[in-house]
């Protein structure tokens, strides 16, 4: 039989059975489209195996490009993986490895037993247990009231956001090593390069709160929504104004799943918390194959 210009008999047995998730944040913040199901689900797919050899790209990992992709191939229905709010971003990287490689998930933890003594270990993670813990935005504007009477409407970074934190974290210290290691200079002006990296650093920290800003409404009724006015106003506020908004976003963020696990140490059988590292490249990479 001439199979040219036919369907693909094998394409039945490729992957891909998908699992379906409720998102923490209900679907919202999504400005260029997302499609769920009629119970409000999203379909998420195991990764197959280029996904898999993509993840193990130094280069595409530290750029978050990478992870994007892996994201558009398991879940389809997310126009922009970039615009995808952290709170759900870390529900829909335990699906992903879920649907991949089954419930548990293999993390090295350290507990500090002692002043002077630490002991590591490897315990299994249950994402199950993480899925069924999580927490949902209740749909309701998230506004915080300012003590000079603005009403700011926020929302949590989204990936993209977390992307450029990253990077610009890592270029910092990248630029700190090289000044470091930059025997021609003066301490004057290793000072003075070092605080060139930090300044990229607090800008990008800056511009994303600001973009975290959906709304100023002032005490007359005025909405205020143009970016370039919310930035130019995140840029000038005074230290405790930008704190009570930057806890609020961080606040949000708290929503979805578990951030901690508790655990028993089994060097000397003290009680610990230890954090959950839902940073998409180390996320995805701990426990692959070989």
């Amino acid at each position: 039989m001439n199979q040219n210009n036919q369907y693909n008999p094998l394409a039945q047995y490729t992957r891909r059975t998908a699992r379906y998730v409720k998102l923490p944040s209900g679907g919202q913040f999504y400005k260029k489209g997302i499609t769920l199901s009629d119970n409000g689900e999203l379909a998420v797919y195991p990764m197959t195996a280029k996904d898999e050899l993509l993840l193990k790209s130094p280069d595409a990992l530290l750029n978050g490009e990478a992870v994007k992709t892996v994201l558009r191939n398991c879940i389809p229905d997310i126009v922009d993986p970039g615009e995808i709010p952290t709170i759900d971003l870390e529900l829909l990287l335990v699906a992903i490895r879920m649907s991949t490689y089954g419930d548990n998930m293999e993390i090295e933890v350290t507990h500090e037993c002692s002043p002077d003594k630490s002991h590591t270990s490897k315990t299994n993670l249950n994402l199950g247990s993480l899925l069924d813990s999580a927490t949902y935005y209740s749909g309701d504007p998230m506004i915080i009231r300012m003590p000079n009477g603005l009403m700011v409407e926020v929302r949590p970074y989204t990936m993209s956001d977390r992307n450029k934190i990253a990077m610009a974290s890592w270029e910092q210290m990248s630029y700190m090593n090289q000044v470091d290691n930059d025997k021609t200079a003066d301490a004057a002006k290793k000072l003075k390069e070092a605080s060139v990296g930090v300044g990229k650093l607090i800008a990008v920290t800056l511009d994303i709160i600001a973009n975290s800003v959906i709304k100023v409404t002032t005490p007359d009724g005025t909405e205020v929504t143009d970016p370039k006015f919310i930035k130019e106003w995140v840029l000038n506020l005074e230290k405790a104004d930008y704190d009570i908004i930057d806890k609020s976003v961080k606040d949000i963020m708290n929503m979805g799943v578990p951030k901690e696990m508790k655990l028993k140490c089994e060097n000397c059988g003290g009680e610990f918390t230890s954090s959950i590292n839902f940073n998409p490249s180390d996320f995805f990479a701990q426990g692959l194959p070989n």
